[in-house]
């Protein structure tokens, strides 16, 4: 699959322009434009044409160079991109994806068939099963344990989606656009785009549009946290890097990571933190090739894995290292009766392209994670599991998912919590039995809203009160808080004000955060407009419109812990 590759060669094509910089909503965007009846035959002759083209060349054996050079000029050719961003997005991806092609039996038509509809009847790889068989003996569900009096309780903060823009300028267009209407990531100096009529202005701190934050609003936050509260561990669910994927390399992102962790470490020289990658700590972005594929020396992540091992250390013990280095995932035990399991689900990533040479277990981290839940079932322990892609998210493959979704099935009375980040979202999604939702729901993901203030939000933090460390724990979390600053009260004599924005429980008068009460909200959003209308803007952190199309989608996918199955979770 070579979906960068495919959205450059048909983006002159497309009636309306689409952000091309923020990657993790190419695939949505693109299917979108494609899937309409009027345009779907003339896009598919297109594809097709052009795919078959680039397959020729990558298995024939032509210089990577000129194949380069083809995609370079139908960027350039409708002026749709600047010409820097086409060359780094053409540099960072096109070798990636040759290099898949060569190393698999795609075809334009499985490549079309993908995205455009009724193009091709041949199997979609973004659909591919592959079947993992989960260890044996469920024991009798016992329920989700009812906490009325913890005897003690931990307070965790999470942090997730930070993207830190070292090129934000102040003052520059927060609404920016190319020459053909297209996005950029925004709140950057532009040479070549002309900024002579400045509409909306960058804010200081930073501003809630296509925007990263700059790095002085992550320090501020981090300041004000440190000094207003106290927590015993901390979570960060990757994603470190600003969006600007077409300049990516693998120094700025060893930097970055190193950086960022050391900001973290001085301001919290006592406090755990536990964290998980993210799909923007790739270089080209998702790119996290496994172990079985050819040339993993040369395309490997033991670059960055090395890195992780390294910025980590203070904060897990050294036989936390050779996972690490491995499949950049670990398990540690930091109170009794209570494993943390960092997994990574970049494995999923339906934008990793190394994920299509074989979707079938990477690394073998769902073995090894079905492995580490046994081993604590065994012992009656508790499983908190924090990631980055939440697995009922369309970027994450179908096989995986599902295949995670069993898992689950399997030792829910062993996992206790489920974290996510990657959608710049305050969200949830609801694990149902057998897959009905008019079925038992048996767990839910808890995602996080996100730091930066990508995607047209403020910038936000998560802290949850968790029941643990006395005899008994159950280790479940008992409240959900989201803390924000709004951007727009914000300038260069005044920082942000950091602020609790609701408390889920409280706010939404839940009976507990356990799966059935999460099940009785999404009815209740689904079925009263004025209590969705306040989710929907805790959600995004701003004030924006969701007509009924918008609100069934967004209660879909809180109902959804399983990709591309929205037919069987959303009747």
């Amino acid at each position: 699959m070579m979906l960068y590759i495919i959205f450059l060669l048909l983006l002159p094509y497309f009636s309306n322009g689409i952000s091309i910089y923020k990657q993790e909503k190419l695939l949505e965007s693109l299917n979108e434009s494609l899937k309409d009846e009027s345009l779907s035959k003339d896009f598919c002759d297109i594809c097709k044409t052009t795919m078959t083209h680039v397959v020729e060349m990558a298995r024939n054996g032509t210089d990577i160079a000129d194949i380069e050079d083809y995609i370079l000029k139908r960027c350039l050719k409708e002026e749709t991109q600047l010409p820097f961003v086409c060359e780094g997005l053409v540099a960072n991806f096109t070798d990636e994806g040759v290099f898949v092609l060569k190393q698999t039996n795609y075809t334009a038509n499985h490549i079309c068939g993908a995205f455009v509809k009724d193009c091709s009847a041949t199997d979609d790889p973004l659909n591919d099963m592959w079947r993992f068989v989960v260890p044996l003996g469920k024991p009798p569900v016992k329920g989700w344990p009812k906490v009325t009096n913890p005897q003690s309780t931990l307070r965790v903060l999470h942090l997730t989606d930070i993207h830190i823009d070292h090129e934000y300028s102040p003052g520059a267009e927060a609404k920016c656009k190319t020459k053909s209407g297209e996005k950029l990531l925004c709140c950057r100096v532009y040479p070549s785009v002309n900024n002579s009529k400045i509409k909306v202005p960058a804010g200081y701190w930073g501003s809630p549009y296509d925007c990263d934050i700059p790095y002085r609003t992550f320090v501020n936050a981090i300041e004000h946290i440190s000094k207003n509260d106290k927590f015993d561990y901390i979570i960060v669910t990757g994603d470190m890097e600003s969006h600007d994927v077409w300049a990516y390399s693998k120094i700025k992102t060893m930097t970055n990571v190193l950086n960022i962790t050391s900001v973290l470490q001085e301001y919290f020289p006592k406090t755990p933190i536990y964290q998980a990658t993210g799909n923007h700590e790739g270089v080209p972005m998702d790119a996290l090739g496994h172990h079985s594929m050819q040339e993993y020396s040369k395309r490997g992540p033991a670059w960055l894995y090395n890195t992780f091992a390294q910025a980590w250390k203070r904060d897990l013990p050294t036989d936390t290292q050779s996972d690490i280095k491995y499949r950049a995932s670990y398990a540690i035990k930091p109170f009794s009766g209570l494993k943390i399991i960092s997994l990574n689900t970049i494995y999923c990533s339906k934008n990793n392209l190394y994920n299509y040479i074989n979707q079938t277990d990477p690394d073998d981290t769902m073995s090894w994670l079905a492995t580490e839940l046994f081993e604590s079932e065994k012992i009656s322990e508790k499983v908190h599991i924090i990631s980055h892609i939440p697995p009922g998210s369309s970027y994450c493959l179908k096989g995986w998912s599902f295949n995670f979704y069993n898992v689950v099935y399997r030792f829910e009375d062993t996992i206790t919590a489920l974290i996510y980040g990657h959608t710049h979202k305050d969200s949830f999604e609801i694990y149902y039995e057998n897959a009905d939702v008019n079925g038992r729901p048996y767990h839910v993901n808890f995602v996080a809203p996100s730091l930066t203030t990508d995607s047209h939000n403020n910038p936000a933090f998560r802290v949850y009160t968790i029941d643990g460390n006395y005899q008994g724990s159950s280790y479940t979390i008992l409240e959900s808080e989201t803390y924000y600053a709004n951007l727009t009260e914000a300038d260069e004599y005044n920082p942000p004000k950091w602020k609790l924005e609701y408390k889920l429980k409280e706010d939404f008068g839940m009976k507990d955060l356990s799966p059935a009460s999460f099940h009785e909200l999404a009815n209740i959003l689904n079925n009263e407009i004025d209590v969705f209308q306040k989710f929907y803007t805790y959600y995004n952190r701003n004030h924006k419109d969701c007509n009924n199309e918008c609100r069934r989608n967004i209660i879909c996918g809180l109902r959804s812990a399983r990709s591309y199955d929205k037919a069987t979770l959303c009747p």
